[in-house]
């Protein structure tokens, strides 16, 4: 049976608790934490402000006036919010002080914020589903002061066993996200779910050019539409790397490359996302050890976009 990254996962939970918040909290203004922009070969991102090791990488709003990321050791969501120019140090977000929240992915406008998490799905105030380590989907809307309650996505998505990083087409609003065989060593695959007369349908499983016999984990549709990152795990005792596919103009997906050794290492990469001004591309790596944001042009993306 095929190995998902559960491995990785437990790894770090060994380490998680050697990498504690830092105590003093820098001044910080400007654009993505004041941090100087990478080039062309990654570089960690904000070492001294983000607490390492992480779940997610860090989402910034449309706006780009608040920051999202989750810390391995407690799964829950921290914002920092840019005010009067200065960057705030890190809070954990209301809907995240009870249950865990993770991976979150804003629409265009930044008004609503889907996101993962395992806390229980109540029906007229009985729990029907209270599962350990069972994620759904769930979203909010932005209040005045602060978010709204959780919904969760319907059955149509939520009976699916998903997993990790969820990404949405701005577009047309469709999922992506990827789905695990529900069992320890199980693998996984990348799964969409169109956006029609205001739900969610159920979703429907990429074709083979993106998902293999290996584990495919962790899509980032782009913004456009017009290409898919991804995580690919070739087999049971290899890493993980980063790989596209371009849409073609048929709207079918080419051929998955891989991103190449600027970008991927010896050890696992995972959970790509690229800013809203289509600048920079965040990702997970382990190549030192522990799961560190890593930051890096988007120009390399558009170097491997086919020429025709």
């Amino acid at each position: 049976m095929k190995k998902t990254m559960s491995s990785f996962c437990l790894l770090i939970l060994s380490i998680s608790n050697l990498f504690p918040q830092q105590k003093d909290f820098p001044k910080l203004t400007g654009p993505y934490l004041g941090q100087k922009p990478p080039r062309m070969t990654p570089k960690i991102f904000a070492p001294e402000v983000i607490t390492m090791p992480v779940h997610s990488t860090v989402i910034f709003s449309p706006d780009g006036l608040e920051v999202f990321y989750v810390p391995w050791s407690t799964l829950k969501m921290e914002c920092m919010r840019q005010i009067n120019g200065y960057w705030a140090k890190p809070k954990t977000v209301s809907l995240a002080t009870k249950y865990d929240a993770e991976n979150p992915c804003f629409t265009e406008d930044g008004n609503r914020m889907y996101f993962t998490s395992t806390r229980p799905i109540k029906t007229e105030g009985v729990n029907i589903e209270e599962k350990f380590w069972r994620e759904n989907i769930w979203y909010v809307d932005r209040e005045k002061e602060g978010w709204s309650e959780p919904v969760p996505l319907s059955s149509d998505v939520n009976s699916y066993d998903i997993h990790w990083e969820i990404s949405i087409n701005d577009l047309n609003k469709d999922l992506y996200f990827s789905v695990s065989s529900g069992e320890m060593g199980g693998g996984s695959d990348i799964y969409k779910s169109t956006y029609s007369e205001g739900r969610y349908t159920s979703p429907e499983k990429l074709s083979g050019v993106i998902n293999t016999d290996g584990d495919e984990d962790t899509p980032f549709i782009a913004w456009d539409g017009s290409y898919l990152l991804f995580a690919r795990k070739p087999g049971a005792d290899t890493f993980s790397d980063l790989y596209i596919s371009f849409r073609n103009a048929n709207g079918t997906w080419g051929n998955a490359v891989n991103l190449g050794s600027t970008i991927n290492s010896p050890s696992h990469e995972i959970y790509p996302v690229v800013t809203r001004d289509k600048k920079y591309l965040f990702f997970i790596s382990m190549r030192l050890g522990k799961p560190q944001i890593y930051w890096v042009s988007a120009k390399i993306i558009e170097e491997l976009r086919p020429k025709e």
